[in-house]
């Protein structure tokens, strides 16, 4: 016999990406979509929103209290997301975040049956969804052609674009979710790399190539 699909509800701040999310699972027999009357009955949330606010905390802690799924998961697509955005969502939860311009139907699929490791401790998950975070959100934006025309990693992008930016390494580590260290030893194999003399000199060379 075989497994009766997922019950999957769709929360989109707007009726195009809740259809087209719709669009994505109808079809797909591991999972059945939901009507907004049966969300009660789902055994994971697709939350789609430009970017988390009280609203979206509210609709989540509201559907769970009605939930007649005890471990009901959340899948979120956001435009932007913030490391303490994710350690709240983790009280809720949240098993996998997706960049919404990187949201391929392939990736929601996958995002769907990803499950967040038993006893995960908050501030470890809020790490690694962070992580998956910048990781999507590089792949929407600097396609795996342009980086290795440039031989870069996404995260290197990133790191130049918040210096540019003017923040510091405290603060690009603390917004990446890395240590400083990392940071540092990141900046100095760039320096070394491209024969730049300091991250001022970086940071205009990025420029100057179009790297951001």
């Amino acid at each position: 016999m075989s497994a009766l699909p997922e019950r999957v509800a769709i929360i989109a701040n707007d009726p195009i990406s809740g259809e087209g999310a719709a669009a994505y699972l109808r079809g797909t027999p591991r999972y059945a979509v939901m009507a907004p009357s049966e969300v009660p009955r789902a055994d994971v949330l697709l939350v789609i929103v430009p970017e988390v606010r009280e609203k979206t905390l509210a609709d989540l802690a509201r559907i769970r209290r009605t939930a007649l799924v005890a471990d009901v998961r959340a899948v979120l697509v956001a435009d932007r997301i913030e490391k303490a955005e994710l350690g709240r969502l983790g009280g809720f939860g949240l098993s996998a975040v997706l960049y919404r311009g990187s949201a391929t139907r392939e990736k929601i699929l996958e995002a769907l049956a990803a499950r967040a490791p038993a006893a995960e401790p908050e501030d470890v998950r809020a790490t690694r969804l962070t992580n998956e975070f910048h990781t999507s959100e590089g792949e929407a934006r600097y396609p795996r052609g342009f980086l290795d025309r440039h031989r870069l990693q996404s995260r290197e992008v990133e790191i130049l674009g918040l210096l540019a930016d003017g923040f510091g390494t405290v603060e690009i580590a603390d917004r990446m979710a890395y240590s400083e260290r990392t940071i540092k030893n990141i900046i100095s194999t760039l320096l070394v790399r491209f024969d730049l003399r300091n991250r001022s000199h970086a940071v205009a060379y990025a420029l100057r190539t179009g790297i951001i």
